[in-house]
């Protein structure tokens, strides 16, 4: 359970950040358009976590089973996300870090 939490924080914080970095969702979540540099930053910054949750999925056990595991993951990630967007646009700042946080505890407790 703990991984399967890792994973989808993971991926919620990637789709979190490559949401950022579009037009619409920056006037969403920030009320105004980012600069081209941190647009760019959190573009990089959105498929670097997704490809962390990737290869810590492939890394963790046969890689046919945990790429079908991450998509998965992925799947609910996104969908959280667009429901996130959808309806609580101005909580995203909020909810990014309480992601964040269960990223970080949920991380800890699987290697532990």
């Amino acid at each position: 359970m703990m991984f399967f939490l890792f994973i989808w924080t993971m991926s919620n914080l990637g789709f979190f950040a490559l949401a950022s970095s579009m037009a619409k969702h920056q006037k969403q979540i920030f009320g105004h358009e980012l600069d081209v540099q941190k647009t760019k930053f959190t573009t990089i910054m959105g498929w670097i976590l997704l490809i962390i949750a990737l290869f810590i999925c492939i890394v963790s056990g046969s890689v046919s089973n945990m790429m079908s595991y991450w998509l998965g993951a992925l799947t609910f990630a996104a969908l959280f996300t667009g429901l996130c967007l959808s309806y609580l646009e101005t909580k995203m700042k909020t909810i990014a870090i309480i992601t964040a946080v269960i990223a970080t505890l949920s991380g800890l407790i699987h290697l532990f």
